[in-house]
């Protein structure tokens, strides 16, 4: 990201068009809104974890760890997946904060707390959110910062839109923190569907399994297993859309090295079986 510039201005506007995502586990002082246009992966904000894909809008507050990934195949030499986006980085200091709490727009109040979890905006509402997008990236000046307050509007008076990190969240990191983190997280994605190993991941952070157990947990409100079965479980929700892979072939490809175990952490996630979530695909 480009501090200085964000700094220096109440909205910045930047086009991404990589081949893959590579950025660390970040936060900053910004408000952040990203339009996935062509790309596919996992999304960590806060304490959830995602699946997302083309079309995909979240807006992030301000100091909220997050993270994407691409799928793996994105990372591989002959990738020719395009991946771009769009990101927007505002600032709301500008906006007094008696106006903000004022009697007349306590919607916006109620937003700006749910931006501060993340939110995730679907329905007609995404689709008004990307003209109005568009239309602010084409002004200028005053133009702009109409334009985000037609969005934070339509947002305030809008259902459409989930919650992503938990009620209460906090974030735990300081930015030491942030490269341990990304260190573990990237161990995790390059290998989930493989044998995953707490010793690996407890070296990387410098750490006793013990220490880095009870560090894990206290930065992610989950424990590393827990993490790592969730990432697996996202994976195993992509693959049940190819008819072509049986119940054992996703199994063993989402990282689990047996159907048993695939099933019993499947319904924990989904609270549904493999088979009941592939029926409702269908449907």
């Amino acid at each position: 990201m480009e501090t200085n510039t964000v700094h220096q201005q109440t909205i910045f506007v930047k086009e991404i068009n990589v081949k893959n995502l590579t950025n660390p586990v970040h936060f900053h002082n910004e408000y952040e809104l990203v339009l996935i246009t062509q790309s596919k992966g996992r999304r960590i904000v806060g304490d959830s974890i995602e699946n997302f894909e083309e079309g995909d809008l979240v807006l992030i507050g301000p100091n909220l760890p997050h993270v994407m990934y691409n799928d793996k195949s994105y990372y591989e030499p002959e990738n020719k997946q395009p991946v771009t986006a769009t990101v927007m980085y505002f600032r709301m200091d500008w906006l007094k904060e008696e106006f903000v709490h004022s009697k007349e727009i306590p919607q916006l109040h109620d937003l700006l707390l749910d931006i501060n979890r993340g939110i995730k905006v679907y329905g007609d509402t995404h689709k008004q959110v990307v003209l109005l997008l568009n239309q602010l990236i084409a002004s200028k000046g005053l133009g702009r910062i109409i334009h985000l307050l037609s969005i934070l509007n339509l947002l305030s008076e809008s259902k459409e839109y989930i919650c992503l990190s938990s009620l209460g969240y906090t974030n735990p990191h300081n930015q030491k923190d942030v490269q341990r983190i990304s260190k573990i997280y990237n161990y995790i994605m390059a290998n989930f569907t493989e044998d995953i190993s707490l010793e690996t991941a407890a070296t990387l952070a410098s750490m006793t399994t013990s220490a880095f157990c009870k560090y894990f947990k206290a930065r992610t409100q989950k424990t590393f297993t827990h993490f790592v079965n969730e990432i697996r479980i996202g994976h195993a929700c992509k693959l049940l859309f190819d008819d072509h892979l049986s119940m054992t072939e996703i199994c063993y490809q989402s990282g689990f090295n047996n159907l048993t175990n695939f099933n019993r952490n499947f319904k924990l996630y989904t609270r549904l079986s493999p088979s009941e979530f592939k029926k409702n695909l269908k449907i």
